[in-house]
């Protein structure tokens, strides 16, 4: 059986329990470039193509994990004598402990990803890039967002299942987004929020949302970024802020409290701020000046209850002398009346 056949065959038996077409097409991927690192036919693999395999690899650690765990599993499914001919298997394939992916001065900033959106010129992509960001999507999520999963009543409420955690997340967006994904819809025939520009029946891929933002990040803002960074940035805009809940910002990420460790990205001085304030405790006052800032208190007061005296005086004054008016007015009135009662007589 040729490597295309026995690829085939394994992803089949990968169906059986994997339901997610993005980790199917990751499988297919990263399996295809192990099966076409050598020529030799696939019976002849050995331990040390595994080992020169993963040490080509020049992905995140977070990718190589994933590689490595596709790569387990079809060696323990397509050799049954996997323990004997790959015997370091464990120890190769074994997943390294992923600390931050970004730095703090990678990350970008709200005025920095409102130029992105401003630079962009085609419409569909600008919505994209806003929704992406304040929405803290992962790529693929954002990728393939329908239409039905978004509802515009009271607001943008978009509902979200999550098959790396399995749960259901509810995201929302600002106005000024909302108003950018409505007008977008008038323009879009699709299911697709995002469709593919070749094929309006399926959306756009993360790939080719990355090469572009590349490319329009180093025209808007001088550097090159990347969708995590996007996700990465807002994540750390959210967490920063000591207003919010972890709950509600991690919902709007679609991850566990967990996970703000890895994407609050604080730069050193934010770190040392953020240290100092745990020692730091408000002088104790003295008693002097205790009594000083209570005799203020006093005196405000008292000049408050004057203040509100002095309405109730002014207030009582223009009420009579608004009533002398009023009466002025009437007399006036009624000799007038009598004046013209007269003459006809």
């Amino acid at each position: 059986m040729d490597k295309t056949s026995i690829l085939d065959k394994h992803i089949e038996f990968k169906r059986t329990s994997v339901k997610s077409e993005e980790k199917i097409k990751d499988t297919i991927r990263y399996i295809k470039k192990f099966l076409d690192f050598s020529k030799k036919p696939l019976g002849k693999y050995e331990e040390e193509d595994l080992t020169r395999f993963i040490n080509s690899l020049n992905y995140s650690t977070r990718t190589i994990n994933d590689i490595k765990t596709y790569l387990k599993i079809f060696i323990k499914w397509n050799y049954m004598d996997w323990s004997s001919r790959f015997r370091n298997l464990e120890r190769i394939c074994k997943t390294q402990r992923t600390g931050k992916a970004y730095k703090p001065n990678e990350m970008i900033s709200l005025k920095e990803i409102n130029k992105i959106i401003e630079v962009e010129h085609d419409l569909m992509y600008k919505v994209y890039w806003a929704v992406f960001f304040y929405g803290g999507f992962r790529p693929s999520e954002a990728c393939r967002l329908k239409w039905n999963d978004i509802d515009f009543d009271d607001g943008v409420t978009i509902r979200l299942h999550t098959t790396k955690t399995q749960k259901d997340y509810y995201k929302s967006l600002p106005i000024e987004v909302e108003h950018l994904l409505k007008e977008w819809k008038k323009y879009n025939g699709s299911e697709w929020v995002f469709p593919s520009p070749i094929r309006k029946d399926v959306p756009i891929v993360a790939r080719s949302v990355c090469g572009r933002l590349k490319k329009l990040s180093k025209k808007a803002i001088g550097k090159v970024v990347v969708p995590y960074i996007l996700r990465h940035s807002i994540a750390t805009i959210l967490y920063k802020d000591n207003n919010r809940k972890d709950d509600d910002t991690a919902n709007q990420l679609g991850h566990n409290k967990s996970m703000k460790e890895t994407y609050l990205n604080l730069d050193e001085n934010e770190l040392k701020s953020r240290a100092r304030s745990l020692w730091i405790k408000p002088k104790k006052m003295s008693k002097e000046t205790k009594d000083e800032y209570d005799k203020r208190i006093q005196d405000l007061e008292k000049e408050l209850i004057k203040q509100k005296e002095d309405m109730k005086d002014a207030k009582f004054v223009r009420m009579k002398e608004l009533s002398k008016l009023m009466k002025k007015e009437i007399l006036e009135v009624m000799n007038m009346d009598n004046r013209i009662k007269s003459r006809r007589k």
